[in-house]
């Protein structure tokens, strides 16, 4: 076995030129595998986290007067997550506040226990700041002081959109803060399992019963907008998944395309080494060891200008890559397994040479 790996060390490195496009080529391959991956991954979590965050099961109703209470009667009902007025928010200076209520916090995975004069700030926007620090903030040309009891880093590319550093406060406190007490719009969210189609005519029906006299409640928006969001992470996952493979069987054909290039410009020698006494088992085991060491040679440079590019690729196109090691080692192996087993039929064409007929080739 060591003279075997000897002589095709000795055969692939005295001729690097015929080596250096096979080599390339499972580089490439397997650069663009790791790239193609990992930034599928993070354009996965970028459209899961994201945008399914801006709600894959809400409904936005509408109606003149809506306030706190009816918040309250909204979120007593067992099918309802949270509930929150997309119109609690304002602009002050450089500065956004939103209010939200209680349950909305625990949805966002914020503290729920925020009272007057508590915000919570995108640690993004004020990295010097951590909890239990003071921010001053001016409104309305009053200078005030707040005490920051969370932080958070928004996702939301809605959010991300607006110009303005993001502050949360609770909705009683956005309230007096700021005067505003009645809004025209409300965002009911339902729990992820509950077929918020068939509760809509329900919500309907009994939101407008419990608010007693009030003017009628409408509904503005529903989640079919958010289906279509469902579509495209699918169309983006098999796009990725069909590139994913494309790589994967370019760094396959580099190692074939390796050994069936070494079984043609090596005729006369394995007619030699035939004539010397070795073995067809023996040829065929001398092709392949030559691909494995440009195979394991191209995976290692693979992976590093892998990383590399998907870092500088996730840069330019603003999605973080996310490498799943055990994903990204799986189709390794398999681009390995494929590449190698494509190669044994040139391999066995060169150990089923006749010395006679190699030896002629010269």
């Amino acid at each position: 076995m060591n003279m075997t790996f000897w002589l095709a060390y000795k055969m692939l490195f005295g001729n690097l030129k015929r080596a250096i496009f096979p080599f390339m080529g499972v580089l490439g391959g397997i650069a663009a595998l790791i790239i193609s991956l990992s930034l599928g991954a993070g354009g996965e979590k970028l459209i899961s986290s994201n945008l399914m965050a801006i709600g894959s099961n809400r409904i936005v109703l509408g109606g003149d007067e809506l306030g706190r209470r009816d918040i309250q009667i909204l979120e007593n009902y067992p099918f309802v997550e949270y509930v929150f007025f997309p119109e609690a928010r304002r602009q002050t200076g450089d500065n956004i506040f939103r209010g939200y209520s209680k349950r909305s916090l625990l949805a966002l995975g914020l503290n729920t226990n925020i009272g007057d004069r508590e915000v919570i700030i995108d640690k993004s926007q004020f990295p010097d700041k951590k909890v239990g620090d003071n921010l001053e903030i001016s409104i309305d040309g009053r200078r005030q002081v707040f005490i920051v009891a969370g932080l958070y880093e928004e996702e939301n590319p809605f959010e991300l959109m607006r110009q303005g550093n993001r502050i949360i406060v609770s909705q009683d406190y956005f309230e007096r803060l700021f005067g505003i007490y009645r809004f025209n719009q409300i965002v009911v969210s339902f729990y992820p399992d509950e077929n918020s189609e068939d509760l809509i005519p329900i919500v309907l029906n009994k939101f407008n019963l419990d608010r007693r006299g009030y003017k009628d409640i409408k509904l503005l928006e529903t989640p079919e907008v958010y289906k279509r969001i469902l579509k495209i992470q699918k169309i983006v996952k098999n796009s990725l998944g069909i590139l994913a493979f494309v790589s994967l069987c370019l760094g396959g054909f580099g190692i074939m395309n390796l050994i069936a290039g070494g079984v043609r410009a090596r005729t006369v020698h394995i007619g030699i080494l035939r004539a010397m006494g070795m073995s067809k088992d023996d040829i065929v085991k001398l092709f392949l060891t030559e691909g494995i060491i440009i195979a394991i040679a191209g995976t290692i440079c693979g992976i590093i200008f892998g990383i590399i590019g998907s870092f500088i690729i996730g840069k330019i196109i603003i999605i973080p890559p996310v490498f799943k090691i055990l994903k990204i080692l799986f189709y390794l192996i398999i681009s390995l397994i494929f590449g190698i087993g494509i190669g044994i039929f040139p391999a066995r064409r060169a150990g089923e040479m006749s010395v006679i007929d190699a030896l002629r080739e010269n």
